[in-house]
């Protein structure tokens, strides 16, 4: 699976959520269909001072030679406490602490690591033969870098989330991949910052890891920096320039910066690469396009259409490629699909018309499309132009005089606008 970011601004006629970063699978080890049935460490999120009782406990507590090891246990679906006895009778004060979470899981700090495989092996075989239930666990051991006693047990719960990709028995020593799977649970809930928090630690853990290199310069990317991106993504592919992704992410940030050669260069890398990914194939045919090189950005265009029949901007960028090179009625074929598949797509509304007009056919029709692509879109001068071609050619000369005024007016007001804002308006 691909993760993928909302709304990048990477065409010239519209931002489109159809074209984004991609992000790897948090866990690529992960068994299939598996995924946790609660991150609990969305509760360190949501939570104020969530289970304050038993960090406060384990910061008080005298622990021998200053060391522990956390486990948090997932126990469900048995919600009946059966494991109390066992796990009171284990732990004793001078050994460690412990305390249920809630129904399905608990938390245990022992400060003789020696003792936790065969604790965990109790645990696991008192559920099996009680409720048929094989648990998961998250482990995570102090001191360890500069986590505190407290960030300890928060490393469990972030371990106990990554085991639970990993299937029913899964036990999880916390590290980068840990973290990169809480980096992209915040991610999916939002938290930009607190994502890139996350694959930054992950980082510290293991410099190593392309997918967390990836993952940051993408919360870069989508925080409007594009040039920490850049160095974030260059990082990842001198460890491995093959990696797809990262080379495609490399283009977009190039192109975000406007260096459009590099950004082309590298879309067309990432398609060499892999030509069966949907983004990378419609990214780059329509960087193409906009750039003129309009043979080029017919395979690949053709290719994403293929790949995704069921999206909208395939078959828009194909009429616009079959406008452009004077292939009417195969433009009109494309933006019939894409008006389809999308009736509140100006461009493809708007282009429609303009391939009526060209044709010389379905007039009444065509006028209805530009007046709808307006409505939708009214900022954009090139509708107003199309809509006064049309009001010429059926002899509605006011009508048209109107218009092209209008798009006059929109047209000088765009020339005292920054290059970026001018983008969204060219034809």
């Amino acid at each position: 699976m691909i993760k993928k970011t909302p709304a990048m601004k990477t065409e010239t006629a519209c931002l489109s959520k159809e074209i984004n970063f991609l992000k790897f699978d948090s866990e690529p080890e992960k068994k299939a269909d598996l995924q946790p049935d609660e991150y609990l460490s969305d509760r360190i999120i949501f939570q104020e001072s969530w289970m304050q009782g038993f960090t406060d406990r384990l910061e008080k507590a005298e622990i021998p030679n200053h060391e522990f090891v956390c486990v948090v246990v997932n126990q469900a679906p048995c919600t009946e406490d059966c494991t109390r006895p066992l796990v009171e009778a284990a732990i004793k004060p001078a050994q460690g602490l412990w305390e249920r979470i809630d129904d399905h899981f608990m938390a245990i700090a022992l400060w003789n690591k020696a003792d936790l495989e065969r604790l965990l092996d109790t645990i696991k075989a008192t559920l099996g033969s009680a409720a048929g239930i094989d648990p998961i666990a998250g482990i995570a051991v102090y001191p360890f870098m500069a986590f505190s006693k407290q960030e300890t047990f928060h490393n469990a719960v972030k371990a106990v989330d990554h085991a639970a990709f990993l299937g029913p028995g899964s036990r999880v020593c916390f590290g980068d991949v840990s973290l990169n799977i809480s980096g992209d649970r915040r991610y999916e809930l939002g938290f930009m910052d607190e994502a890139a928090v996350e694959y930054k630690k992950g980082i510290a853990i293991n410099p190593d890891n392309i997918n967390l290199l990836n993952s940051l310069g993408v919360c870069h990317g989508m925080n409007h920096d594009p040039e920490q991106a850049k160095k974030l993504f260059a990082t990842a592919l001198a460890k491995d320039p093959s990696e797809v992704m990262v080379v495609y992410n490399m283009g977009l940030a190039c192109n975000i910066l406007e260096q459009t050669k590099e950004a082309l260069a590298y879309l067309e890398q990432a398609s060499h690469l892999d030509n069966s990914i949907f983004e990378v194939e419609l990214t780059a045919g329509n960087l193409l396009l906009k750039a003129g090189r309009l043979d080029a950005s017919l395979e690949h265009l053709s290719r994403a259409k293929h790949l995704n029949a069921r999206a909208g901007l395939p078959y828009r960028l194909l009429g616009e490629y079959f406008l452009a090179t004077q292939k009417v009625d195969r433009a009109i074929a494309e933006f019939k699909q894409a008006v389809k598949l999308n009736p509140m797509d100006a461009v493809s509304l708007s282009g429609l018309a303009q391939a009526f007009y060209l044709k010389k056919t379905n007039l009444k029709i065509a006028i209805t499309l530009a007046r709808e692509s307006i409505r939708i879109d009214p900022a954009t001068p090139l509708y107003r132009s199309r809509l006064g071609n049309l009001y010429l050619q059926t002899g509605q000369e006011d009508l048209a005089r109107s218009a092209f005024d209008l798009a006059e007016k929109q047209t000088a007001v765009d020339t005292s606008l920054p290059q970026k804002k001018q983008d969204k308006r060219s034809a």
